[in-house]
């Protein structure tokens, strides 16, 4: 046996280390996996508000030329809201009650963070009475333009998926 190998085996210095660098390593890992656990959620919230401006732009295109035209266009189309999302038209937050002085107003809450849009198109339900609630889950959506006795005219959305 040579004379390097030897001494290497026979040298214990090191050893008493050994029990602080565990601690050391388990504590950045643990701190690493923290900082990727906060990462991946922003990750999946920004998925989910991407996909869900993508909806808002999609019905607001087609409201807003259903508007421009007048009464009596009607539009279907099929929208998937994700988990921990819910669409409101025609609403404020916190201001419900307001329809249809905020018919042309919509928010997205997302996990209990809101934003607000303006469109040119005043939304309403099916009755001309309240604002539409977009729930998370799949959906077929008609849009459909109609005059209220007053002239103005509204998009009002229904949704055919749910019974």
């Amino acid at each position: 046996m040579n004379r390097f190998s030897g001494t290497f085996l026979k040298n214990e210095r090191a050893a008493d280390a050994l029990p602080m660098r565990m601690v050391v390593a388990v504590i950045a890992i643990g701190a690493l996996l923290l900082l990727m656990s906060g990462t991946v959620s922003s990750l999946i919230e920004s998925e989910q508000t991407y996909t869900t401006k993508t909806i808002i732009s999609e019905i607001e295109s087609n409201a807003e030329q259903m508007s421009a035209k007048g009464s009596g266009s009607i539009v279907t189309l099929d929208v998937n809201v994700p988990s921990g999302v819910e669409i409101i038209f025609g609403a404020l937050p916190e201001n419900e009650d307001a329809w249809p002085s905020d018919a042309d107003n919509y928010y997205i809450e997302i996990n209990g963070k809101q934003i607000i849009g303006e469109s040119s198109a005043s939304y309403s339900n099916s009755t001309l009475n309240d604002s539409f609630i977009l729930n998370p889950g799949s959906h077929i959506l008609t849009l459909e333009s109609v005059r209220d006795q007053n002239g103005k005219i509204f998009i009002a959305l229904s949704d055919k998926s749910q019974p």
